[in-house]
């Protein structure tokens, strides 16, 4: 009887032995089997950086407001007070997508998922939750730059390039369409350098070189990456046909990264001064050209000359201009870099004191570029021309004939409020961006004034000389 019971549980652990063996070789080749494809692969490197936006905006009903319904909400705020009682506030929170683009927690997504946005909350396919800031934004682009904070270096999307894009190579869009968390849907890239003409709340907006695919691509797929088999970011949704069948379409990285050149500028939006103009190598191991240095600026204190190549800021080895512009950014004017170069194939050594960025006369070049003699809205000046409600801005004292402004019908009284997508509060923040507008470039303005039939608000835009 022992004999046979002891028989019988050789048998049982004999038994389980073998099925554990079997389960492991199972695994085993499931790891090696057909099933896990490149686009498995390439999902699994891009999905943890995929993002998953929620906003939460404020929309105002107005009644007894005949202007309502025929204002940009671009300019809703200045009218706030003014009706403020006759108004009823609700919270609609539309989803997007967006895709981080390097362990410091900078996304990319569409300016239309985030426009207006009182509130950005941010979830990653790990289910952590963030609120995101706004860096910058171009609505002309559609493109934003967010930030989120985390104590741990982030899951980030390699940025790619489309000057070899392949018609008929796999392509795979990731992000939330229709509120569907982490969704993939996969095609191929179906043309290149496509143009389309859409309405939006700026007018009529054309996106040129735009990819096409066949990738389904739906709202709240919009912002969120394309990515070819090896994972590599190669466009931003946008889904802007609503009404076509099997067809999407993306902007192309490279766009992208020249758009995400200006949305990092830390001269504009930190006010930061270095001195230099840099230029992108082919070969990215050369860091980046120094094409110019301005006179009596921190680089041409420390010697930098034209010709000299930075490969290093700190500790940060610089690739490209977006590592430059996003290194900056984080900097402050006295702050001090170490600077390394190259200079006739021998590595130097250099120190930067950051400063200030210094403004130029604005006066003369809004009177130059736009035809605008402007000054400050002063409280005082606000009361006078019937603009109390009115928090700043920069106000038109007279415009040149036969100018910009003159053409589009701007008016002396009229208050500058918004240039391009910033709001505009004094004359210093202007300036900053006169400073960046170059001849035969389109911007948008957003105007207020005051006359004997009320209160208004107007948009236009102005062609610079």
């Amino acid at each position: 009887m022992k004999q046979r019971l002891l028989s019988f549980l050789f048998i049982v652990v004999m038994c389980n032995y073998a099925v554990l063996l079997s389960n492991n070789t199972a695994f085993a080749l499931n790891e090696n089997s057909n099933r896990r494809t490149p686009i498995v692969v390439a999902v699994e490197k891009a999905s943890p950086a995929v993002a998953n936006i929620s906003t939460e905006r404020f929309i105002k009903q107005r009644h007894g407001d005949p202007f309502f319904g025929f204002r940009s909400e671009l300019f809703e705020q200045f009218f706030n007070d003014y009706f403020n009682k006759n108004q009823r506030k609700m919270v609609e929170r539309p989803l997007g997508s967006g895709v981080i683009i390097d362990e410091d927690g900078y996304i990319i997504t569409n300016e239309h998922v985030v426009s207006r946005a009182s509130k950005l909350n941010v979830r990653l396919a790990s289910g952590k939750n963030y609120e995101a800031t706004m860096i910058s934004s171009d609505p002309v682009s559609d493109l934003a730059v967010l930030k989120i904070d985390s104590e741990e270096p982030l899951p980030y999307v390699k940025i790619g390039t489309s000057k070899d894009l392949m018609i008929g190579e796999t392509v795979i869009a990731l992000g939330n369409p229709f509120g569907l968390e982490n969704s993939v849907t996969t095609g191929v890239l179906s043309a290149k350098n496509r143009t389309f003409t859409f309405n939006s709340d700026y007018g009529d907006i054309e996106y040129e070189g735009l990819l096409q695919t066949d990738a389904l691509i739906n709202p709240g797929n919009s912002g969120g990456p394309l990515i070819n088999i090896d994972g590599e970011l190669i466009g931003i949704n946008s889904a802007i046909v609503n009404h076509a069948q099997g067809i999407g379409f993306a902007i192309p990285v490279d766009k992208v990264r020249e758009t995400l050149v200006k949305l990092f500028n830390f001269r504009e939006l930190n006010k930061i001064w270095f001195g230099v103009q840099v230029e992108e190598q082919d070969d990215v191991s050369k860091g980046i050209l120094v094409s110019s240095v301005e006179k009596e600026s921190p680089a041409h204190k420390a010697k930098i000359k034209t010709g000299d190549f930075i490969v290093q800021i700190d500790s940060k080895r610089i690739f490209d201009v977006l590592d430059f512009e996003k290194y900056i950014l984080k900097k402050n004017a006295g702050d001090k870099l170490n600077i390394k170069i190259v200079r006739n194939g021998q590595e130097r050594e250099l120190s930067v004191n950051l400063e200030k960025a210094p403004l130029p006369s604005v006066e003369k070049l809004a009177l130059e570029k736009l035809g605008l003699y402007v000054q400050d809205l002063t409280p005082q000046l606000a009361q006078q021309l019937n603009l109390w409600w009115v928090k700043g801005g920069v106000l038109i004292s007279d415009v040149q004939k036969k100018s910009p402004a003159d053409n589009v019908g701007i008016k002396a009284g009229h208050v500058l409020v918004y240039v391009g997508q910033y709001r505009v509060n004094n004359i210093e923040e202007f300036g900053a961006l006169l400073k960046l507008m170059k001849k035969g470039e389109i911007w948008d303005v957003g105007i207020v004034w005051s006359d004997i039939y009320g209160e208004h608000q107007g948009y236009t835009r102005l062609k610079v000389r």
